[in-house]
């Protein structure tokens, strides 16, 4: 029995390619931290109406905000939201079906967005409904990508498509706002924050900016891992925290979202 599992586990990490859980992991780590800054400051005082008042928890209200405006810390964000998606689009290169996962993780998606819609509700803020946050822009971006291998789409017009997302992205996103949900119009304010025109929700991410980067992924991983190999010579599959979270980093993402909001 003992030996029957110790194979398992070693054929699984064969399989495995160690970089890309690794970086995985590391950037699901961070992009939780990251969120759960926000939730205490911007989150947790609409709950608990005494928490930022005093002591320990006023202490972490202020060090969580100052994290949040730091300079540092919103140029980590883009590093770190770039190796998540592009090491996303990677793995979806190794997919047989990127419309079946993209449809199951929409559905996921729009899960948590009637979640959000109800804490906000609660807490008598809008605002903090998730309408299209990372999982929303993987999700579509994957059911995009399984339409186009559909038709047979080769590695460079992911690069191409990708790059030029990104372009465009980046230019949108220069003259882009927040819009509150509160001013009405919630299907057209969410049409335009998927295109990036706006942004709105507690969590934004328009499809041309951060979609782009997963097409760059998927050419990454067709061109450098045709032969789902590591890049890395005799490297061998470590078993530990960060690898058990990458392989199973949108779980992980999902279950953490649909815990703190």
């Amino acid at each position: 029995m003992t030996q029957t599992m110790t194979e398992q586990k070693t054929q699984r990490s064969s399989n495995r390619i160690a970089e890309i859980d690794i970086l995985r992991g590391i950037a699901v780590f961070l992009m939780i931290f990251d969120h759960m800054m926000f939730d205490i400051f911007g989150l947790m005082p609409s709950v608990f109406a005494d928490f930022p008042r005093a002591g320990f928890s006023a202490a972490l209200c202020r060090a969580a905000q100052s994290y949040w405006s730091w300079d540092v810390r919103i140029v980590l964000r883009y590093a770190v939201v770039f190796v998540f998606l592009s090491v996303t689009g990677i793995c979806c290169s190794f997919s047989r079906s990127n419309l079946k996962r993209g449809c199951r993780l929409m559905l996921v998606a729009l899960a948590l967005t009637a979640v959000t819609l109800g804490v906000g509700i609660l807490v008598d803020d809008i605002d903090m409904m998730v309408a299209f946050g990372v999982l929303h822009c993987i999700a579509l971006t994957l059911i995009i990508i399984g339409l186009l291998e559909k038709l047979g789409t080769g590695k460079w017009v992911y690069l191409a498509l990708g790059v030029l997302m990104l372009i465009i992205g980046i230019m949108l996103e220069s003259e882009s706002r927040f819009v509150s949900f509160e001013r009405g119009e919630i299907p057209m304010t969410v049409l335009r924050a998927v295109l990036g025109f706006v942004s709105c929700g507690s969590d934004s991410f328009p499809l041309p900016l951060n979609g782009g980067q997963i097409f760059i992924g998927v050419f990454l991983g067709k061109h450098l891992y045709s032969q789902r190999r590591s890049l890395i010579k005799n490297a061998k599959y470590p078993e530990n925290s960060l690898t058990l979270v990458g392989r199973h980093s949108l779980a992980v993402y999902c279950a953490h979202q649909m815990i703190i909001p």
